[in-house]
């Protein structure tokens, strides 16, 4: 059973938990990560979803997230997503932007990961993704406007893309 904090709109927490599977009370938020990940050479790491997966299956996305467990750090839980879902050890993290949505009761955290060593060596979680890339920054604009990837990753990459080119 994994078990989230609550927090309130402006991200504090509450003296509740709640639980994954379970509706989150009106009000109440939990915490998500989201991770991109840049190799040293530069390219970014396009991770596929599951063809199993509930939500959004076959989507694309730029490294690894998901929940903050209870009393986990967002930072703790990035590292740990990207360890569970590609196999990665990061040699840095930025914490990017965060963004609440209210729709969703979810808070994110999105940040960038910088890994070096071998990109072969990329692992997948089961039933989290099926394939991956490792795409040239030249190239990301075109890949996120021709496949399914999340609205606010795309914003967030052209915000990085503009941030490389400068």
């Amino acid at each position: 059973m994994e078990v989230w904090n609550a927090y309130d709109f402006n991200r504090n927490i509450l003296p509740y938990l709640l639980v994954r599977g379970e509706p989150v009370p009106k009000g109440q938020f939990h915490l998500c990560v989201n991770v991109l990940v840049r190799h040293e050479d530069g390219d970014i790491l396009v991770m596929r979803r599951s063809a199993s997966k509930p939500l959004y299956p076959g989507y694309y996305e730029f490294g690894a997230g998901g929940s903050v467990l209870a009393h986990e750090s967002s930072l703790v839980a990035a590292h740990r997503e990207l360890e569970e879902e590609t196999g990665l050890v990061p040699d840095s993290m930025e914490l990017l932007a965060q963004r609440t949505e209210v729709a969703d009761q979810c808070h994110f955290d999105y940040y960038l990961a910088l890994v070096s060593g071998d990109k072969t060596s990329i692992s997948y979680q089961e039933g989290e993704t099926d394939g991956h890339i490792w795409l040239p920054v030249s190239q990301l604009s075109d890949f996120i406007e021709s496949h399914p990837c999340f609205r606010h990753q795309k914003q967030i990459l052209r915000r990085l893309i503009k941030r490389w080119h400068s």
